[in-house]
């Protein structure tokens, strides 16, 4: 279903019967479509900077986030979903338009996240299971489901528009993201708030695997298109989105392999490889596996690239993280045409997302 260019949005129309939707007749490939740019006008990013009590894993402190929600509703809200309120609120204050709660709209949410809300899952099963059904508070059921954060987010910001949550493993941001991109590219919706969160749950550092410290993030990127851009800042373009599934032949081919699909993502959003600047690399092989992949992939495209391994599994949030440092490296070098691809692996999938300085 994604594994070829725009594939997912063909069965997402047969599977919903959309096809007379006049908001997405244009996939049927009329120019105003191919020529819609997509845009990142704002972001916000909230990132694990401080040790647990186990010096092991980077968390994100409460001040980080308490102090952006005194003015929102966060009752019985648990910490995962403030985590993403926060960081809405992040991106909501740096955008220029102000969305009232009676205005009607058709903003989307995309949000990515490998665990979503498991410790609160986790804390209300185990309290129903020792102590009883009836001790449990009713008020905090909305937490134990996977989409939560993200309709608390379109709840308290008033996004009216279809709310998607990811879960995909260490894909989740980026996916998300890519998925926000061809619903703003294809005209669906005029915006949408794409990124990603995940927590340290109790369970989840249990079964980790150790290959790298785990981390906390929570961010958002607000995308606009071209017409709904008019006078907002441009931090940057989203200049296209690939993701490809790996059969067997392609994971003994995994270098060439992952080269054809940022070959094809680049040239997709009409560029060229020697464009490419810096590649930033999320994956969940191993440090050393890592960076002998990303050295090997510049090395067939330009020894001149800014290489960047995570070395930090943010588990869902990896995507968003990226993104964030991705737009901090554009801000310090703005000179326009510049490619920063964002790229997500491990043994059975690849993701890319290319990011093009203004």
């Amino acid at each position: 279903m994604w594994q070829e260019k725009h594939g997912w949005i063909v069965s997402f129309l047969i599977h919903l019967d959309l096809a007379d939707n006049p908001a997405v007749s244009s996939l049927k490939g009329s120019e105003s479509v191919i020529n819609n740019r997509v845009y990142i006008t704002s972001a916000g990013v909230i990132i694990g900077k401080y040790y647990d009590t186990c010096k092991r894993h980077l968390v994100i402190q409460d001040d980080q986030f308490e102090l952006l929600l005194e003015n929102y509703q966060t009752r019985n809200i648990d910490r995962i979903s403030k985590i993403a309120l926060a960081a809405a609120a992040v991106t909501m204050d740096n955008w220029t338009e102000k969305i009232k709660k009676d205005q009607s709209n058709n903003y989307g949410i995309t949000l990515g996240t490998q665990f979503s809300a498991l410790e609160s899952i986790h804390s209300f099963d185990m309290r129903a299971l020792e102590k009883g059904a009836l001790t449990v508070n009713p008020g905090l059921f909305p937490n134990t489901v996977i989409n939560s954060p993200a309709c608390q987010v379109s709840i308290q910001y008033s996004f009216a528009g279809p709310v998607y949550t990811v879960c995909n493993g260490i894909f989740s941001s980026l996916d998300a993201i890519g998925l926000a991109y061809n619903f703003v590219k294809t005209g669906i919706v005029p915006l949408t708030l794409a990124g990603g969160v995940d927590e340290i749950a109790q369970l989840q550092a249990m079964i980790h695997d150790g290959k790298k410290p785990l981390g906390e993030a929570g961010g958002f990127i607000m995308m606009e298109s071209e017409k709904n851009v008019s006078n907002k800042k441009k931090l940057a373009e989203v200049a296209a989105y690939e993701s490809k599934t790996f059969c067997k032949a392609h994971r003994e081919i995994l270098e060439e392999t992952t080269l054809s699909l940022i070959k094809n993502a680049v040239t997709a959003g009409g560029d060229e490889l020697n464009n490419i600047t810096n590649i930033s690399l999320n994956s969940s092989l191993s440090i050393n596996e890592s960076s002998s992949l990303l050295f090997h992939l510049c090395e067939k495209i330009n020894n001149n690239i800014l290489q960047e391994c995570l070395e930090i599994n943010w588990m869902g949030a990896g995507g968003i993280v990226q993104t964030d440092e991705a737009l901090k490296n554009i801000a310090r070098d703005p000179a326009g045409k510049k490619l920063h691809v964002l790229l997500n692996i491990d043994k059975t999938k690849a993701s890319v997302i290319v990011l093009k300085s203004i």
